[in-house]
């Protein structure tokens, strides 16, 4: 399950600063390992400053063997993932879902997620549809649901019509 991408070295002691991909950048801090290209680390060391959050990992001991991981996925295994609230879901949970609308009490099924980029103001979402692409911007406006019995994501069809992007 990814959780973060490893953006740069920080430093000469092999620091990593990361891009967190999660809700609560703090819980970095409190994970013991990731995997970064299918190979396991122990996380020696981690901190959040702001938004940031900078990783030290065994084996990662300077600036050269940190800049190997640069543009790095950092994935957890699902076990170790946080619990979900009700009405709260993993990106990664939704790759592959139908993306379906709701219309004056009717579903209209749109087609299946793709990919989830974060771009800081708003998650980007990419669906496959039968038109071709289309891409959306994630705003509380869709108001979202997540069915994971039928891995379905339900979404406001008008709310959709406001933001959905469609390749030509």
């Amino acid at each position: 399950m990814l959780i973060g991408q490893i953006l740069k070295p920080q430093g000469i002691r092999g620091e990593l600063k990361v891009k967190p991909m999660t809700s609560d950048p703090s819980r970095f801090c409190v994970l013991e390992t990731v995997s970064i290209k299918g190979k396991p680390y122990r996380i020696a060391k981690a901190r959040v400053t702001g938004g940031d959050v900078y990783i030290t990992l065994d084996g990662v001991i300077d600036r050269n063997a940190a800049e190997l991981l640069r543009g790095a996925d950092i994935e957890i295994e699902r076990e170790n993932a946080v619990k979900t609230e009700k009405g709260e879901f993993f990106i990664a949970d939704l790759i592959g879902c139908a993306l379906v609308a709701r219309r004056n009490g009717a579903l209209e099924r749109i087609g299946v997620i793709d990919r989830v980029e974060s771009f800081g103001a708003a998650d980007v979402f990419t669906v496959s549809t039968e038109r071709g692409g289309m891409s959306f911007a994630f705003i509380k406006a869709l108001g979202a649901e997540y069915d994971e019995n039928t891995r379905t994501f339900f979404v406001d069809g008008d709310a959709l019509d406001t933001v959905a992007v469609y390749e030509d």
